[in-house]
């Protein structure tokens, strides 16, 4: 059989179970085992089992329970709104005051949660009755909340740019490295959208009386509120680029950073210690199961020999590297639409990447890119985590239209970034040439 026959009959396969309701992981572990059993019987399972063991119990991938424990800690204690609180004073009379504030806010919590139902949740529900309270339009809310949000795929730490390390075959470290200027590009092109859109249309975010802070009570709030979380991030961040440590006991320490954060806003309760451990658990549990099911996946596709013919097939392509890349990205943009953001790496990664590697292209480079495509699908209907979770935390008269329309700028937005920083790779690569 042709390689892209088994490819086809792989995938419609595990489409049609994954359409019954079956989560994504299970699918992937279902399908595999079948068609190993099917060509090498009881000891083809065997290896199949022990392949997905190997590739959980890589070091690489323990950093996420701690990832995981910064963003359930800051998330839970409430201490975003403190910090929201302190940013106001510094964001006076610009356009689109509230929405600025809120991608502000955005960027510093993305820093530290790496959760994109996390931070789109909080900003919803701290943000967006005010904002609707003065008069903003109501995509602008929604826009600007779900890109606040969706920062938390870019700026480190990603979990899910970990689970793309760990699948991948990249190192993690310079993975996340590569994501900070990029973060701070897209956080940057959104401010500015949202502060010209506002400027040419200022019904959209009516201007209203704003109280003055003297200088003292801004430095005051900046150093109690905001100064030490940057000091969590530059920990994280500052342990990975030094090599002092690996990303494990960069999180590890950015975990108990956050815990003694708590302690010093009062925050801090053992009931709080156990809900972000407990939480913590389950969302590593199941990327954990996601990346053994990817493993399995992996070597089913080897085994049927399609992820190698695949490679040789589009090796013997005349298109160039990039318009390869081009198609590779549209082909995760696409996926975005109808699938989740895990089943995309899932399927996806174990025939693009040989494919980037024989190619020469550096993987950070892809690696960034890739993240940002997926980033693109958290903000596109019909799948898309972000709308779906900006439409929960939003009052009734907030429409899923309105949370659409939302969203379409942003995208728009995201396409643009992917445009620059697939001309100009040094804002991708020069951080982790220096790792």
């Amino acid at each position: 059989m042709e390689w892209y026959f088994v490819l086809l009959s792989i995938f419609s396969v595990l489409l049609f179970i994954m359409l019954t309701g079956l989560p994504i992981a299970f699918s992937f572990i279902l399908v595999s085992s079948v068609i190993m059993f099917n060509m090498q019987g009881a000891f083809g399972v065997r290896q199949l089992v022990l392949g997905m063991y190997d590739q959980v119990a890589q070091f690489s991938l323990t950093p996420i329970p701690f990832f995981m424990i910064m963003g359930e800690v800051f998330y839970q204690s409430g201490l975003v709104s403190r910090t929201l609180d302190s940013l106001a004073k510094f964001v006076k009379r610009i356009p689109g005051r509230l929405s600025i504030i809120t991608l502000l806010g955005g960027g510093i919590f993305a820093a530290l949660s790496g959760s994109v139902v996390a931070n789109t949740a909080m900003f919803g529900s701290l943000m967006l009755p005010e904002m609707l309270k003065r008069g903003y339009s109501k995509s602008l809310i929604t826009g600007s909340i779900m890109a606040s949000g969706a920062l938390a795929m870019i700026i480190p730490p990603s979990a899910l740019a970990v689970l793309l390390g760990s699948i991948a075959g990249i190192s993690v470290g310079k993975i996340l490295i590569g994501a900070i200027l990029p973060g701070v590009l897209l956080l940057v092109i959104y401010l500015g959208y949202v502060m010209i859109v506002c400027t040419v249309k200022p019904e959209m975010a009516p201007a209203y009386d704003v109280e003055d802070s003297t200088m003292k009570e801004m430095l005051i709030g900046a150093l109690k509120d905001i100064v030490p979380l940057f000091f969590i991030f530059f920990i994280v961040v500052g342990i990975i680029f030094t090599g002092i440590g690996t990303p494990t006991e960069a999180a590890a320490l950015g975990a108990l950073g956050s815990y003694i954060l708590t302690i010093f806003y009062k925050k801090f309760s053992w009931k709080l210690v156990y809900k972000t451990m407990v939480d913590s658990l389950k969302v590593t549990a199941m990327v954990l199961i996601i990346i053994a099911g990817s493993a399995g996946f992996s070597q089913i596709l080897a085994m049927t020999g399609a992820s190698r013919e695949a490679v040789v097939a589009i090796m013997g392509m005349s298109a160039s590297p990039f318009m390869i890349v081009s198609v590779m990205l549209l082909i995760i943009v696409a996926l975005g639409f109808f699938m989740e953001q895990t089943a995309i790496m899932m399927i996806t990664l174990p025939i693009m990447m040989p494919v980037i590697i024989s190619l020469g292209v550096d993987q950070i480079w892809f690696a960034v890119l890739y993240l940002i495509c997926l980033q693109i699908g958290q903000l596109t209907p019909p799948v898309g985590l972000a709308l779906f979770t900006m439409k929960g935390v939003s009052p009734p008269e907030v429409s899923m239209r309105d949370v659409w329309d939302g969203a379409i700028p942003f995208v728009i937005l995201d396409i643009t970034a992917l445009f620059i920083m697939a001309l100009i790779p040094s804002i991708i690569t020069w951080l982790p040439g220096l790792y």
